[in-house]
C-alpha cells in the first residue's frame, strides 16, 4: 500500500521526503502548502531549505498561507518564512516582515533584517537605515553588511544623513559612505571635517583608515595636526594599519608638516621599520635643531637593538646639558637594555658621561652578586630595595635565592615584594626553594611564597607535579595542592585529582578557598573532561571549583557541559552553574531548554534552582509553562525549590499558579504547599490568616503550616480569631503547634491570651504540646508546657523534662577495636579537662529556686499595667534580700529566680526572711495583690560560668520546687547536711518520685 505525500514527508530518508515534497508541490492545495510550512520546523538544515525553495515555487499566492503560519516562538520556522516572505517581495509580505524589525529580540530582527535585503530597493535600504544605530552590536554589524550590498543607489540617501544637523553623528553611516563612496567622498568628507564635532571627525578618520587609498592617506596624515589629541592617536593608529604603503607619504610629509605633525611621523616611521629606522635617526641626530635631536633620542629608546643602545650612550657625550639629560632618561626607562653596555663605559675618563652612566644604572640596577648579597644581608632598607632592583638582572644563583626567601619574611613590605618579584623573574630555578619555604614558621615568608609561585604559572606547574607525583615530602602536600590550583594553568588541574581522591573535605574546602576567577578556557575544558571521574567527592569538588569560571566569555564552555550523554556530568555543570551570579536571559534560556532534556528529579531540581535565582520575566514564564506540564507532585516538588529562593517575580507566578491549580492542594501534599506558602506569604502573612477561614480543609492546613515559619506576635492573635469554630481536630493539633512558642512570649496580654485558648481546648493540646517540647533545650520552658498540659487533665511522658538524647551509635566489629582506642584514649583527655573543671570551675553551692504559685492564671486574665505592677513589688522584695545574704542572682525567667549561695546557711536566712517580710506585705493589701511564694533549696557540687551554674545539683533544685506549696521553704537531704541545724527549725516532708530522678528523693521543710 503506497503512502501519502503527507507520511513521505515526514521520513528520514531523503529520497522519500524529497518524493513527497514534490507531490505536496504538484497538490497545489491550502493543505499541501500548511504541510510545507511545517516542514520548516524540521531538525535537518536541508529539509528545511528545499521546503522553502518549494514555497517560492509555489508562487506569489502562498503569501497569505505563509503570513497565517508565522510564529514567533518557533524560530526555525520563522526564520525560513521569513526568507519566502523576502524573497516574494510583495508588497503585504514585505509589510509583515518590516513589522519584525522592531521586535524586542535581536536575533528575530536579525532574520527580518536578512528578509527586507533579499530584493534591492532604496525603499528596503531605507527601512534598514535606522537600525544602523540598534542597540544590538550584531544587529548593527549585520545592517552596514546589507546595506553595502545596496551599493551607490543609496549614497545620496546617506549624505542626506550626514548633512542633517544631528547631536551624535552616525558613525556607520560615515563608514558605509566611505565603503561605498571610495575616493569621490574625500572631497565632501575634506567640507565636513573641516567644521565639524569631535565624534564627527573622529568618525571620519576611523571609516578613512579603512578606506587606505593615496587620498585617504594625505587626508590621515593632515588629521595628525588635529587640536583634538583622540583624534590625533586615531590617525597614527590608522596609518600605522595601513603599512608600508604610508612611507612615501609620510616621507614627503615631514618637511612641509610643523613639529606636532613630524613628531607622530618620526613615531609611526620607527614603529613600521623597526631597527631599519636607523638611518633616518642618525640624520636627525645631525641636525643642528635641538628639537630634531630630541626627537631622535626619544626614538631611540624605542628600538631595541644594542646598536640603538650604543647610540643613546653616545648622546650622553652630546654638549648640549638638555640632549644628554634627556638621553639618560630614556636609556633608564628603555626596556631590554644591555647592561653590558653601561658598564663598559663606567671606566670612561669623561667625568660628566661617567656620572650619567652611574645615574643610570642607579635607576635601573646592575652590579656584581658577592657585594648584592653582602648588603642584602646587612644593608639598610634603602639600600637593599635598590639592590632588589638589579637582581631581576642577575643570573639565578642557589645562594642568592636562598637569602631572598629570608627577604619574604623582611619587617619591611617594600623589602617582601622586591624579593617575590626577583624570584618570580628566577622561574623554576626558584620552585624547590619556595616550596620548602610554605611550611616556614613565619607566616611572611608563607604568604609571599604561595604568591610567588602563583605568578611563575607554567614553569612552576612542571615542578609542582614531579613533587606532587613522587610524594617525596608529605608535609608539602597541601600547599603544594593549594598553590597548583591557584595557578589557573590546565595542566595543574589534573595533578590535584588524586589530592580530591584521599584528603578529608575540611582541608579541600580551605584549599579551595583560596582559588582565584579561572580565566583560562583550557582549564574549563579539563574540569569538564574530569567530572566523569567514578568518585563522587571529586565530582562535587571539581564542580566547586567550576563555580569560579564564571566570567562571560567562559560561560558559552560551561554551558557545554549541558550536552553531556551522561546525567550525572551535567549535574554537576548545573550545580557550577548554580553558584553564579549575575546570568543573562541568554544564559537561562540555555537552562530553561535544558528542563526539556532532564529526567531525573535530581537534574530538574538543580536546573530550577539556577532559573529562580534570576527573575527576568522571560524565565519567570519559561518556569510556569514547565510547571504547568508537570505532574502534580514533580509540580510540587519544584515548586518547592523555587519558592526556596525567595525571588518576588517568582512568588508571585506560584501564588498564581497554585490558585489556577487548586486540585494539587490535598491532604497528602499539605506539608509542601504550606511550606511554598510560607515563602510566598513571608513579607504579608495576612493572606495565611484568610485562608484560615477557607472551606477547604487542606488549604487551612496549608496556611497554618505555612504560619509555622513566620515570627510575629501579630499572627498568634489572628490565627486564634479566624479559625473556625467548628474546627477539625487535626486543623487545631497543628494550630496549637504553631502557637506554642507565643507562650513564652514577653508580651503578658498575648501569653495570657494563649493560655486561654490552650485551656479552652482541653485534652486535645495533650499531642502537639507533647511533640513541640521535644524540640525545647530549656528545662524551664519544658516543664511550663508540661504543666499547662497536666492543667487540662493530659498525661506526660516523664522523659520530654530531659533534653532529647543521641541516637545510639551501633558499631560493626571490624570497626569496635578502632572506636574502644579512641574511646579509651578521649577519656585520658577528658580526664584531664574534668581534673581542670574541678580545680578552677566546680564549687560546693547552694542553688535556690524561687516561684510564684498561680502566676500562670493571674497573668492570663489580669492586664499587662497589673501583671508589671506584681512583678515589680515581688522584685522589690525579693532582691535585697539576696543581696543582703550574698546570693548571686543568674536568671530571672518571669516570676522566677535563680540563685545561688557560697554559704549554705546564708541560703536558709534567706530564704526565711523572704517568707517573713511577704506575710507582712499580704497583711496591708487586698486579696488579689497578695503573693504566694515557694521556695526550693538544694546543694552539692555545681560547675560555675559567669553568667549560669550546671549539675545534676541545679536539676534536682528544679525539681524540688514543685514538691512546695505557697509559703513554704523545701531543702534537700544535701542541703540539710550542710547547715547548723540547731538554728534552723526543720521538719520532715517526705518521699518523693522526682520527675527524670531514678531514686525516690527525701525532702525538709524549714518552718519560719
Amino acid at each position: 500500500m503506497s503512502r501519502s505525500p503527507y507520511e513521505l514527508i515526514k521520513s528520514t530518508d531523503d529520497a522519500l521526503w524529497r518524493e513527497g515534497l514534490a507531490a505536496l508541490l504538484i497538490d497545489h492545495t491550502p493543505e499541501s502548502g500548511a504541510a510545507i510550512i511545517g516542514m520548516l520546523c524540521d531538525k535537518a538544515w536541508h529539509k528545511r531549505e528545499a521546503a522553502a525553495k518549494a514555497l517560492l515555487e509555489w508562487g506569489p499566492e502562498i503569501s497569505p498561507l505563509v503570513l497565517d503560519h508565522l510564529n514567533e516562538k518557533k524560530h526555525d520556522q520563522f526564520y525560513w518564512l521569513l526568507y519566502v516572505l523576502g524573497q516574494l517581495g510583495d508588497e503585504k509580505s514585505l509589510a509583515a516582515v518590516k513589522q519584525i524589525l522592531h521586535h524586542r529580540d535581536a536575533e528575530l530582527r536579525g532574520y527580518a533584517i536578512r528578509a527586507v535585503s533579499a530584493h534591492r530597493q532604496i525603499e528596503n535600504a531605507r527601512t534598514l537605515y535606522p537600525l544602523l544605530n540598534d542597540p544590538n552590536w550584531a544587529i548593527r554589524k549585520l545592517v552596514f553588511e546589507q546595506l553595502l550590498g545596496f551599493s551607490e543607489q543609496i549614497l545620496d540617501d546617506l549624505r542626506k544623513i550626514i548633512n542633517t544637523p544631528s547631536r551624535l553623528p552616525n558613525h556607520s553611516v560615515i563608514a558605509l559612505f566611505v565603503k561605498i563612496g571610495q575616493d569621490k567622498t574625500i572631497e565632501e568628507l575634506r567640507k565636513i571635517y573641516q567644521n565639524g564635532s569631535f565624534a564627527l571627525r573622529y568618525s571620519v578618520i576611523s571609516a578613512l583608515g579603512e578606506l587606505g587609498t593615496s587620498l585617504a592617506i594625505d587626508f590621515l596624515i593632515n588629521g595628525l595636526a588635529d587640536g583634538s589629541w583622540a583624534i590625533r592617536q586615531l590617525a597614527a593608529e590608522q596609518l600605522l594599519k595601513l603599512g608600508p604603503k604610508v612611507f612615501e607619504k609620510l616621507t614627503s610629509a615631514f618637511s612641509r608638516s610643523d613639529s606636532l605633525i613630524r613628531y607622530d611621523i618620526i613615531k609611526i616611521l620607527v614603529e613600521l621599520l623597526g631597527d631599519k629606522a636607523m638611518p633616518l635617526i642618525q640624520r636627525l641626530l645631525s641636525a643642528t635643531e635641538q628639537e630634531h635631536r630630541l626627537l631622535a633620542i626619544e626614538n631611540l629608546a624605542r628600538l631595541k637593538s644594542d646598536d640603538a643602545t650604543a647610540t643613546l650612550l653616545l648622546c650622553l657625550a652630546d654638549p648640549d646639558r638638555i640632549v644628554s639629560d634627556y638621553a639618560a632618561d630614556c636609556l633608564s626607562q628603555k626596556p631590554n637594555l644591555n647592561i653590558d653596555l653601561l658598564l663598559q663605559h663606567l671606566s670612561t675618563e669623561d667625568e660628566n658621561l661617567r656620572f650619567q652612566i652611574i645615574k643610570i644604572i642607579g635607576s635601573i640596577g646592575g652590579m656584581a652578586l658577592s657585594p648584592i648579597i653582602k648588603i642584602l644581608e646587612s644593608g639598610n632598607k634603602q639600600e637593599r630595595l635598590f639592590l632588589l632592583g638589579v637582581l631581576q638582572k642577575i643570573a639565578p644563583h642557589p645562594q642568592l635565592i636562598d637569602v631572598l626567601i629570608k627577604l619574604l619574611g623582611d619587617v619591611n613590605w617594600p623589602v617582601r615584594n622586591a624579593a617575590a618579584n626577583c624570584l618570580v623573574n628566577y622561574g623554576e630555578a626558584s620552585v624547590t626553594s619556595i616550596v620548602r619555604a610554605l611550611t616556614d614558621n613565619s607566616d611572611d615568608i608563607q604568604f609571599w611564597s604561595r604568591k610567588a609561585l602563583v605568578m611563575i604559572g607554567p614553569k612552576a606547574v612542571i615542578t609542582l607535579k614531579t613533587i606532587l607525583e613522587e610524594n617525596t615530602d608529605p608535609s608539602l602536600m597541601p600547599h603544594i595542592v593549594s598553590a597548583l590550583l591557584s595557578m589557573n594553568h590546565p595542566e595543574a588541574v589534573p595533578a590535584v585529582t588524586r589530592f580530591l581522591e584521599t584528603t578529608d573535605e575540611y582541608r579541600i574546602q580551605a584549599v579551595l578557598a583560596s582559588v582565584p576567577s579561572i580565566t583560562s578556557k583550557d582549564v574549563v575544558n579539563t574540569i569538564l573532561n574530569l567530572l566523569t571521574h567514578p568518585d563522587p567527592k571529586v565530582c562535587h569538588w571539581l564542580s566547586h571549583l567550576l563555580k569560579k569560571a564564571d566570567a562571560n566569555a567562559l560561560r558559552r564552555t560551561v554551558f557545554l557541559g549541558f550536552s553531556h550523554s551522561n546525567e550525572i556530568v551535567r549535574y554537576y555543570v548545573a550545580e557550577a552553574v548554580s553558584g553564579w551570579s549575575n546570568l543573562s536571559e541568554n544564559d537561562l534560556k540555555v537552562v530553561s531548554r535544558q528542563l526539556q532534556v532532564e529526567k531525573s528529579a535530581k537534574n530538574l531540581r538543580m536546573m530550577v534552582t539556577i532559573l529562580s535565582q534570576n527573575p527576568y520575566p522571560s524565565t519567570v514564564s519559561a518556569l510556569q509553562e514547565y510547571l504547568e506540564s508537570c505532574n502534580p507532585s514533580a509540580m510540587l516538588d519544584l515548586m518547592t525549590v523555587t519558592a526556596a529562593q525567595k525571588k518576588l517575580p517568582f512568588l508571585k507566578m506560584l501564588d498564581q499558579l497554585l490558585n489556577s491549580r487548586s486540585e494539587v492542594i490535598t491532604l497528602n501534599d499539605v506539608d509542601r504547599v504550606g511550606k511554598i506558602l510560607s515563602y510566598v506569604y513571608q513579607d504579608h502573612p495576612e493572606g495565611l490568616v484568610q485562608g484560615l477561614t477557607s472551606p477547604s480543609k487542606a488549604y487551612r492546613l496549608c496556611c497554618i503550616i505555612a504560619l509555622d515559619s513566620i515570627d510575629d506576635r501579630r499572627i498568634a492573635f489572628s490565627v486564634m480569631e479566624n479559625l473556625l469554630p467548628n474546627e477539625e481536630v487535626d486543623v487545631l493539633r497543628h494550630a496549637v503547634k504553631t502557637l506554642a512558642r507565643y507562650f513564652f512570649h514577653d508580651d503578658f496580654r498575648l501569653k495570657g491570651a494563649i493560655t486561654d485558648f490552650f485551656l479552652s481546648l482541653g485534652k486535645m493540646i495533650t499531642e502537639p504540646l507533647s511533640e513541640y517540647i521535644e524540640e525545647l533545650e530549656n528545662e524551664i520552658d519544658r516543664k511550663s508546657l508540661v504543666d499547662m498540659i497536666e492543667s487540662v487533665g493530659g498525661t506526660v511522658n516523664p522523659e520530654l523534662l530531659r533534653a532529647k538524647g543521641e541516637a545510639k551509635v551501633v558499631l560493626s566489629d571490624n570497626h569496635l577495636d578502632e572506636v574502644l582506642e579512641k574511646r579509651r584514649a578521649a577519656l585520658e583527655e577528658l580526664e584531664k579537662y574534668d581534673e581542670l573543671i574541678k580545680t578552677t570551675h566546680t564549687l560546693d553551692l547552694s542553688v535556690m529556686f524561687t516561684d510564684v504559685k498561680g502566676y500562670t492564671a493571674f497573668s492570663a486574665k489580669a492586664s499587662l499595667s497589673e501583671v508589671m505592677s506584681m512583678l515589680k513589688q515581688h522584685d522589690e522584695i525579693l532582691k535585697p534580700v539576696f543581696e543582703k545574704y550574698s546570693g548571686d542572682v543568674l536568671k530571672k525567667i518571669g516570676d522566677a529566680f535563680l540563685v545561688v549561695f557560697e554559704n549554705h546557711n546564708n541560703a536558709i536566712l534567706a530564704a526565711i526572711e523572704i517568707q517573713r517580710k511577704l506575710h507582712t506585705f499580704n497583711a496591708s493589701v487586698a486579696e488579689e495583690r497578695k503573693l504566694a511564694i515557694r521556695i526550693a533549696v538544694n546543694s552539692g557540687s555545681v560547675i560555675r560560668t559567669e553568667n549560669d551554674v550546671l549539675g545534676d545539683t541545679v536539676n534536682l533544685a528544679s525539681r524540688l520546687e514543685g514538691v512546695g506549696d505557697a509559703f513554704e521553704i523545701i531543702v534537700s537531704e544535701h542541703t540539710l547536711q550542710r547547715i547548723n541545724r540547731q538554728i534552723f527549725d526543720i521538719e520532715v516532708h517526705g518521699e518523693h518520685k522526682l520527675k527524670g530522678i531514678e531514686k525516690p528523693v527525701k525532702a525538709y521543710r524549714v518552718k519560719w
